[in-house]
């Protein structure tokens, strides 16, 4: 669903080929994605609590294919914005609350982590698939602009055959139908009640510190290839294992041991350490082939680490105790927080490493974003220790409660 508007993660010099943009252009084409994004996510979370997820989802795999043939065509940089700013619409508005509402209902508190964890396990192992079948749909042409726009329509039509698949086989969970005025007065007390609660923005917090991270760990590939001397195709092969392949078997771990130790928000901690240690070898490893051994390893320990967060951001609504009839509304508010920095991060970032192209220390914006990759890590880390304190305050008081009545 999101690999079109992301391209640049797996085919960055060649987007930059196909569309004359520099890497700080292609950072402002993210932040129109992003900005759009910070729009929809909780206007979309209560979206999901009030319509059908599988109609909501069949017009997002319908709209992100046809913009995608409109992105083919490689208009204008104005136009590209535009496209962007669709696929916003599309991939979070409309769909990403109803896809997490959709998860969260298969199960009980005791299961999220197995459910999140599988859920992008699953992501992993076909997205793992389509973006080999991307690769091999871009070697097909005779050069990069040619690869690139191959790539595109491979997604496009990808996506308007999942949009016929939602529709044959996923069920209709219709809502409950109800008066509109009281819609409305439900659905503005529901959101009052889901807003007041500190321990969904910092469960926000917790998810940026690792989505942020996952951002600048975008130029990774970028540094690979200039630093170590691997060629583009090796590159975009390496982006698609960390992508989805690390993705697939990160999730699938982190969901069933996040389950064994009976708190997903335990197991993201333990995580952002793994995340600071190996973020801090990327800044240690010397640049050059004699290395390569080395950073290769990390670049798989690391995005082990990344991946396993980022599979569980939603399979905390359970354990911090939100009813399963608020879990569009505060997946809204989590997912506003969680990815806020695509509407300037990437811009930032771009603007780190193109600053020091061409000068006499042309990787120090690679190593600035590992850095920044190490501090997001221990913040994360930190605010993960605050939720687990706040949550038990919160059990505890809840405790309380059920046993006053019988005093």
């Amino acid at each position: 669903m999101t690999k079109l508007p992301y391209l640049r993660e797996t085919y960055m010099d060649p987007l930059q080929a196909a569309t004359g943009a520099t890497k700080t252009q292609l950072g402002l084409l993210m932040s129109a994605y992003g900005i759009v994004n910070f729009i929809c996510y909780f206007p979309g979370g209560v979206l999901a609590d009030r319509f059908s997820a599988k109609k909501l989802i069949a017009v997002s795999c319908f709209g992100t294919g046809l913009i995608g043939l409109w992105y083919y065509t490689m208009p204008g940089f104005v136009s590209l914005a535009v496209i962007h700013g669709l696929f916003a619409i599309t991939t979070v508005f409309t769909f990403w609350a109803a896809m997490v509402k959709s998860i969260n209902n298969l199960g009980g508190p005791e299961e999220q982590g197995r459910l999140f964890g599988f859920l992008e396990g699953g992501r992993g192992l076909i997205g793992t698939v389509a973006a080999f079948g991307s690769v091999a749909a871009f070697a097909l042409a005779p050069d990069d602009v040619g690869g690139i726009k191959n790539a595109i329509m491979f997604y496009s039509i990808a996506l308007l055959a999942c949009g016929v698949l939602v529709m044959i086989f996923m069920q209709d969970n219709k809502p409950v139908k109800i008066e509109k005025a009281a819609s409305d007065k439900l659905k503005w007390k529901d959101v009052m009640e889901v807003v007041k609660i500190p321990r969904v923005w910092l469960c926000g917090i917790l998810a940026t510190c690792n989505y942020s991270a996952l951002i600048f760990h975008g130029y990774v590939t970028g540094y690979l290839s200039e630093a170590f001397g691997i060629s583009n195709t090796v590159v975009a092969h390496l982006s698609v294992v960390r992508t989805y392949f690390l993705m697939m078997i990160g999730s699938l771990a982190a969901g069933l041991l996040a389950d064994k130790l009976g708190s997903r928000i335990r197991f993201m901690q333990y995580a952002y350490f793994g995340m600071a240690v190996f973020a801090s070898l990327y800044v240690l490893i010397p640049a050059g082939p004699n290395a390569l051994p080395l950073i290769i390893a990390n670049f798989i320990v690391y995005g082990l680490c990344l991946y396993s967060i980022k599979a569980l951001y939603f399979s905390t609504i359970d354990e911090l105790l939100i009813p399963k009839r608020l879990a569009g509304t505060a997946s809204g508010i989590i997912s506003l927080l969680t990815y806020a920095p695509e509407i300037f991060l990437y811009t930032v970032s771009g603007q780190m490493v193109d600053k020091y192209v061409g000068t006499s220390t042309p990787f120090a914006g690679y190593i600035h974003c590992f850095i920044w990759m190490a501090v997001l890590s221990v913040i994360g880390f930190i605010t993960g220790i605050v939720l687990r304190r706040l949550n038990k305050k919160a059990i505890e008081r809840m405790r309380a409660q059920r046993l006053a009545p019988e005093a």
